[in-house]
């Protein structure tokens, strides 16, 4: 656990990027499958006719299926993530990338990058006294966090904070799933037995007062209509 936690932080990066550039990345990330590229026939050296797929992020194919699905005023679906973090896309962009999903190293890093106490304080002075420096503090101030994508999905600033709030990491949002899956489970098991008991005594008393009326009065209520 210490190996891939120290792994994860050694490959986390922030840096300036091209909004420009970014925006294209994502409509291919998004809209270009390379396996539904077709074999284009082309003349190798010797002059033979080969059967070549160009399906790279930089292929013609690519170029076509980022600009055929933001083509027109049509808006793109709800679910598509480009459509939801184009608005976004404004301006000059900083990227802080992890290479796994982490809540602890991005809780680390909204302490540092965007601190919101209680949840996220940043550092102390006497912990970190170059955080607290008068040219960091110009710098950090001018950051301002607007959203995250993560496993595919769309962020806002409060998705991404309660993504880095996960107490235990993914293995604590797994117990958390578990346990919930198993209380509402034992909830639906008591809500059935519960209704099969209240079924079973309904019958049950209609039962007795079937059969009472088809065996006529008892003994004791026969002599009390006989004095």
């Amino acid at each position: 656990m210490g190996c891939e936690s120290a792994d994860i932080a050694s490959k986390a990066q922030l840096q300036v990027i091209r909004t420009r550039i970014f925006d294209v990345a994502l409509k291919i990330v998004e809209f270009h499958d390379p396996s539904k590229v077709t074999p284009t026939t082309v003349s190798s050296i010797s002059g033979k006719k080969v059967q070549v797929v160009y399906n790279h992020d930089l292929s013609k194919a690519a170029y076509k299926a980022s600009k055929s699905a933001t083509k027109g005023d049509e808006s793109l679906p709800e679910s598509s993530a480009y459509g939801q973090i184009s608005p976004l896309l404004v301006g000059p962009l900083a990227l802080f990338t992890l290479p796994a999903v982490s809540p602890a190293h991005l809780a680390a890093a909204l302490c540092v990058l965007c601190p919101s106490p209680p949840a996220f304080p940043a550092p102390s002075k006497k912990k970190n006294p170059g955080y607290h420096d008068a040219i960091a503090q110009g710098g950090l101030q001018k950051l301002m966090l607007v959203g995250g994508r993560i496993e595919d999905k769309v962020f806002d600033l409060d998705g991404v904070k309660w993504v880095g709030g996960i107490d235990g990491g993914l293995d604590g949002l797994r117990a958390q799933l578990v346990h919930m899956l198993q209380t509402a489970g034992l909830g639906l098991t008591t809500t059935l037995e519960g209704a099969s008991k209240s079924l079973w005594l309904t019958m049950e008393s209609r039962r007795s007062m079937l059969e009472e009326e088809q065996n006529g009065p008892k003994e004791g209520e026969k002599k009390e209509e006989a004095a």
